[in-house]
């Protein structure tokens, strides 16, 4: 997300009155002396998005340091290398051999309409042939990786000489996606299913995000990932299993750190809005959306 960012009426979020009155989820963490922001990002939008709410504005220029899932602008070389073994196939190994004929054929017209050369997927892990895919037809779609959350507040941590860490390496998020093994072919299959309505489910989820609609994002995740074996392993790998080990490396964060993750991770059980409040953190919304959490703290002040 990071990564595979979340998979899958363009017009009508454009027009909506609630777009005047609702905001991005955003949130003020504090703990004893220890204090931290949390935005949850999308992964890719539009220009039109900018300029953010004040409330965000503000907490950037205050912050000390950015906090993203993983800090794309320092990954060593042998990682790299650890990359490319998580995402291809072993050498002698074709997607062919991995995946049903049908499903196989379909892939190589997906990625002919898409403009990828059917061959540059023959070497890529089910998962990985999904997911490139899917950014192949966001480089087609209407909206930009360039003006993600992440990305945006990356450019400007490098432009202002702000320090960046992540909370993961690139290897641990790509582990975490290569988990999907078993249930690769049903990811790559749900792949090819919505690729043909992606501008129209992605203007929805941008559109649920700016308005900070829990709800909404949550709804819209249990549509986008219909089989129900996917939708266990997106629940509670990808999603609450990082959002544990997440929680453990949070004291150890630069203090008034800015921390931007995966809008789908701060919701639910085992979201972090809640992990942190057992926890004992302190939560105050800062911006309106859509609906707020009832979370310690957050009719104070």
């Amino acid at each position: 997300m990071s990564a595979f960012r979340l998979l899958l009426p363009l017009l009508l979020w454009l027009l909506l009155p609630t777009r005047l009155l609702a905001e991005p989820a955003f949130y003020h963490l504090s703990k004893g002396d220890r204090q931290f922001w949390l935005l949850g990002s999308i992964h890719a939008a539009q220009a039109s998005i900018y300029p953010l709410p004040d409330a965000i504005e503000r907490a950037w220029a205050q912050s000390r340091a950015l906090v993203l899932e993983v800090n794309m602008a320092a990954i060593p070389a042998d990682e790299w290398q650890q990359v490319a073994s998580l995402t291809r196939l072993p050498p002698g190994r074709t997607l062919a051999n991995e995946i049903p004929p049908a499903l196989y054929r379909r892939t190589q017209e997906a990625a002919s309409r898409l403009g990828l050369p059917p061959a540059s997927l023959d070497g890529l892990q089910p998962w990985f042939a999904a997911i490139s895919l899917t950014q192949r037809a966001l480089v087609k779609s209407p909206f930009s990786g360039e003006y993600g959350i992440d990305q945006h507040f990356a450019n400007r941590a490098a432009q202002g000489g702000k320090p960046v860490q992540g909370l993961e390496t690139l290897t641990e998020q790509l582990g975490y996606l290569a988990s999907v093994a078993e249930h690769q072919d049903l990811m790559l299959a749900a792949t090819l299913d919505e690729l043909p309505e992606l501008d129209t489910s992605f203007a929805a989820i941008l559109a649920a995000w700016q308005d900070g609609d829990e709800a909404r994002l949550i709804a819209l995740l249990k549509e986008e990932m219909a089989p129900p074996a996917l939708q266990q392993w997106l629940e509670q790998t990808l999603l609450a299993r990082r959002n544990h080990d997440w929680l453990r490396r949070l004291p150890a964060l630069p203090a008034e750190s800015f921390v931007v993750v995966g809008a789908l991770h701060l919701y639910g059980e085992q979201g972090l809005l809640a992990l942190l409040e057992g926890a004992g953190w302190r939560i105050k919304p800062l911006t309106r959306p859509e609906s707020v959490r009832a979370v310690t703290g957050s009719a104070s002040d």
